[in-house]
């Protein structure tokens, strides 16, 4: 019995060192591997990260809205605008059973879009190259209980931008929404 014991004991230790030099010996195998790709350059390939989720806001009064929409666009579109004044008209409101009308948030919205855009452009240059009026203007829409605000602006130079946000109504923003002037 004890002989059997001794036997077990022995196979056991040698499977263990068996199975550490075989790990030894890829690792010896493998790393210069590795170190040549990398001094070569090679790259080695990196996880690509989803989108980010479309991002909802919502904002319980007017204020609030008004500032951050405001701050979004002068985000989007800084150092776009030329020197000289951006003329802004008052945003559209689209609807499903409306012709284009213009409403209370849309006046409100660029009036405030005025004085952030105006603010944030280079001071006046009389020698303007282009001829270009520079321009902002806007699309608000009501579509299942958000409110999607469509912001587009062209720049001196003709050039287009614009991108689209997407709010959750309250209240106060669908009585603005729909007071028509």
């Amino acid at each position: 019995m004890k002989s059997n014991n001794t036997t077990n004991t022995f196979v056991r230790k040698r499977s263990g060192s068996l199975s550490l030099c075989f790990m030894m010996g890829l690792c010896f195998l493998v790393a210069p591997l590795v170190a040549g790709a990398q001094q070569k350059g090679a790259e080695f390939p990196h996880k690509v990260q989803p989108p980010p989720p479309i991002a909802y806001h919502n904002y319980a009064n007017l204020s609030d809205l008004l500032t951050v929409l405001c701050d979004e666009a002068d985000l989007n579109f800084k150092n776009f605008y030329g020197a000289g004044l951006v003329q802004v008209t008052p945003f559209i409101t689209i609807g499903e059973f409306q012709k284009n009308k213009i409403s209370e948030l849309g006046i409100t919205l660029a009036d405030q879009m005025i004085s952030v855009i105006n603010n944030d452009t280079r001071t006046l240059n009389s020698d303007l190259k282009n001829n270009v009026p520079q321009q902002l203007h806007g699309v608000i829409q009501e579509i299942d209980g958000y409110l999607r605000i469509h912001i587009s602006g062209v720049n001196s130079q003709g050039q287009r931008a614009s991108y689209v946000t997407n709010v959750e109504m309250s209240e106060p923003i669908y009585r603005a929404l729909h007071t028509f002037i």
